[in-house]
């Protein structure tokens, strides 16, 4: 993967090629190919705002031809799982979607202390930021427990805990989907920092998620 900058911060554009020798599983570009991308962070969550295919052209064949023999085999369906899989890695951009959430300590969940109402708003609010940034293809529970380095059993036991005046699930437990309760929106607000308000007022992705599920 090449990329026009090294950095991917809030609200940045970044312009990603691809290759064959990007081919991981994931997705694959067959050889003679390339897939330029243009993505951006919008509040953590990565955006992908232009995709183009672009055929290398060789001296033994026509670039039609090339093109109309190689798409079929082109299989970009987890390109947003791959980009996360490559910013987050540590060795280069080591980006990852929560760091555009509000500071919070959350260790009262790891520790196994009893959560008291702005605890258990946070963590409500973090699973729908977890449900909207994430890409479909990745499980927010398995990405949540690593996070608040919880095991994904407990972590799914804490979901169901979460009183229902700060927070109503929609669909089953193993599905995205939920929102903040009036209620919980004023605690929050009334336990965040200035800068932080602003934040949780502007950012689209804190305070609601009905979406599909988390396979």
């Amino acid at each position: 993967m090449k990329t026009n900058e090294n950095t991917f911060n809030l609200n940045s554009i970044l312009e990603v090629i691809l290759d064959s020798t990007d081919n991981d599983g994931l997705i694959f570009i067959p050889k003679n190919s390339e897939i330029h991308v243009i993505i951006e962070n919008y509040f953590g969550k990565i955006v992908i705002s232009e995709i183009k295919i672009i055929n290398i052209e060789d001296q033994l064949s026509l670039s039609k031809d090339m093109l109309e023999s190689s798409l079929p085999l082109l299989d970009l369906k987890h390109l947003d799982r791959y980009l996360f899989k490559q910013l987050s890695d540590r060795a280069s951009f080591n980006y990852s979607p929560y760091n555009y959430f509000p500071n919070y300590d959350f260790s009262v969940f790891e520790k196994g202390r009893r959560p008291n109402e702005i605890d258990w708003a946070m963590f409500a609010m973090l699973y729908i930021f977890a449900c909207n940034v994430l890409p479909e293809s990745i499980k927010v529970g398995l990405s949540l427990a690593k996070e608040l380095r919880v095991s994904e059993e407990n972590l799914k036991k804490f979901i169901k805990k979460i009183p229902e005046n700060i927070f109503r699930k929609t669909g089953h437990l193993e599905s995205r989907g939920g929102n903040l309760t009036f209620d919980a929106e004023e605690l929050i607000k009334n336990n965040l920092n200035e800068e932080d308000k602003i934040d949780f007022d502007e950012n689209p992705y804190l305070k609601f998620h009905s979406g599909s599920d988390l396979a």
